[in-house]
C-alpha cells in the first residue's frame, strides 16, 4: 500500500468517528490511533484481511463479507490501546487528574456500547402485519423481485404512488393500526419504518432497488411537506429515567402544553444506528446494531410518566398501570442476487406501540385536529456499479 497513514485515517474516521465525536476534546487521540493502525497495515493489517476475504467470499464476488474483519479490528485495538495512554499524556502535558474518575469517564464516552444490538434482539419479532390501511400494498415484501426470467413485476410497487404525494394520511388518528392478537393485541402502532430492497443481479441483469416506508405520530396544523414524521433522540430513553437525560423536561404539565400548542413530531428516530434514511449512503452500524430504532419523543415519556421497564426486556417503558410502549424489530425474507453470495435479507423494520388507553390520552392532549399520522414514502434505484448497500457495508 502506498500511504498507509491515508488508510489508516479513513479507517479510524469510518469506524470510529462518531465515538471520537461523543468523547469531546482528547489532544492528539485520533492521531495516536491513526498512528498505530498505520503500523499495523502492512505486517498485520492487510495480510489477514487478504486471507479473510480469501476464505469467507467467492472468487467472483466484489461484496464485503458480513463479519468483523481485520481492519475495524485493528481500528478498535489502536483506539483501546490509545485511550488507555490518556490519562499519562496528559500528566506529561502537566495536567493532573483523578485517576479512577478520569478513567470511568473516558471509557463511558469511548467503549463501543453493545446494550442496543443486546435490547434489539430482545426485541426482536416475526415481521408483523400491522401497519395503516394505506399501505397494505406493502405487505408483500420486495414484490418487485423475481427469480424467473419472466417479466418482472411494476416499479415502483403498484399502490405505492396512492400514498407518494403525502404528507399525512387523511383519516388522521383513525389512520393508525392495532394489533390484531398476541400480548400487544388493541395496542396502536404510531410509529413504523421498514426498508425494503433487492440487490443488484449480475443475471438477469436487474438494478438495485428500494423503498423506505416511515410513519409517525405528530401533532400539527399542517406538517411540513417533504419533511419525516419523526424527529431524532437519544436511544438512552429507553433505558434511563428521563430526569437523568433531560431534567428540564420532566414536568408532564409543561410536556402535555408543549404537545397541545406546538408542532412536533411525537415519535423518534434514535441516535443508536449511524444509518441514514434518505439523504445520504448507508454507512456501517456496528456489529449486531439494527438498523432503525425508534421511540417516542421526550415530550410524550414526560406527559405520559413513563420508565424504563425494570425487568431483562427489549425497548420498553412502562407506568404504574404496567408496560405502556415498547419498540419491535424485524428483519428478513432472504432473497439471492444471482452471484455465489449467501441469502440477503431485503426487509428491515420497527414499528412503536403504544397502550390503547394511553393513546386516547394522548389523542386528547393534541387535540382531535391537531393530531396527524405523518407519512414519507421514498423510493429509488440504483445501477449495477452503484450497488444500494446493505446494513454491514
Amino acid at each position: 500500500m502506498k500511504d498507509p497513514r491515508r488508510y489508516a485515517a479513513h479507517l479510524v474516521d469510518h469506524y470510529l468517528g462518531a465515538r471520537f465525536d461523543a468523547a469531546g476534546h482528547a489532544p492528539g487521540l485520533r492521531e495516536a490511533v491513526i498512528d498505530l493502525v498505520a503500523a499495523a497495515i502492512p505486517d498485520h493489517v492487510e495480510p489477514l484481511m487478504r486471507t479473510q476475504l480469501d476464505l469467507l467470499t467467492h472468487p467472483s464476488s466484489d461484496r464485503f463479507p458480513d463479519a468483523y474483519l481485520a481492519d475495524r479490528a485493528a481500528a478498535e485495538d489502536a483506539l483501546q490501546k490509545a485511550a488507555a495512554g490518556l490519562r499519562t499524556a496528559l500528566a506529561q502535558a502537566g495536567h493532573m487528574v483523578n485517576a479512577q474518575t478520569f478513567e470511568r469517564g473516558a471509557a463511558a464516552r469511548l467503549h463501543d456500547d453493545s446494550r442496543p444490538a443486546l435490547r434489539a434482539e430482545l426485541a426482536r419479532v416475526p415481521r408483523p402485519l400491522t401497519r395503516p390501511e394505506a399501505l397494505g400494498w406493502s405487505l408483500d415484501p420486495a414484490p418487485w423481485f423475481s427469480d424467473s426470467h419472466q417479466e418482472q413485476e411494476p416499479w415502483p410497487p403498484l399502490g405505492l404512488a396512492s400514498v407518494a404525494g403525502l404528507r399525512s394520511l387523511p383519516e388522521g388518528a383513525l389512520a393508525f393500526a392495532r394489533v390484531d392478537d398476541g400480548p400487544h393485541a388493541d395496542w396502536v402502532q404510531i410509529g413504523l419504518i421498514e426498508r425494503q430492497r433487492t440487490p443488484a443481479r449480475r443475471y438477469p441483469d436487474q438494478p438495485a432497488r428500494q423503498v423506505l416506508i416511515v410513519v409517525g405520530l405528530e401533532a400539527a396544523d399542517e406538517p411540513p411537506p417533504g419533511t419525516l414524521p419523526v424527529s431524532r433522540a437519544p436511544w438512552q430513553l429507553w433505558t434511563r429515567p428521563l430526569q437523568h437525560l433531560a431534567p428540564a423536561l420532566t414536568r408532564a404539565e409543561a410536556a402535555a402544553e408543549s404537545i397541545s400548542t406546538t408542532d412536533q413530531a411525537l415519535v423518534a428516530l434514535t441516535d443508536a444506528s449511524a444509518t441514514s434514511m434518505i439523504d445520504a449512503p448507508l454507512r456501517r452500524s456496528g456489529p449486531g446494531l439494527p438498523p432503525y430504532v425508534l421511540a417516542p419523543a421526550a415530550s410524550v415519556v414526560a406527559a405520559l410518566g413513563l420508565e424504563p421497564t425494570g425487568s431483562i426486556c427489549g425497548f420498553s417503558l412502562s407506568d404504574t398501570a404496567g408496560e405502556a410502549l415498547i419498540c419491535r424489530q424485524w428483519r428478513g425474507h432472504l432473497v439471492h442476487d444471482g452471484s455465489y453470495e449467501p441469502f440477503l435479507p431485503v426487509i428491515a423494520g420497527a414499528d412503536l406501540l403504544i397502550r390503547p388507553d394511553l393513546f386516547t390520552r394522548l389523542h386528547g392532549t393534541i387535540g382531535p385536529s391537531r393530531c396527524r399520522a405523518g407519512i414519507n414514502i421514498h423510493h429509488m434505484t440504483a445501477a449495477q456499479d452503484d450497488d444500494i448497500p446493505d446494513d454491514g457495508d
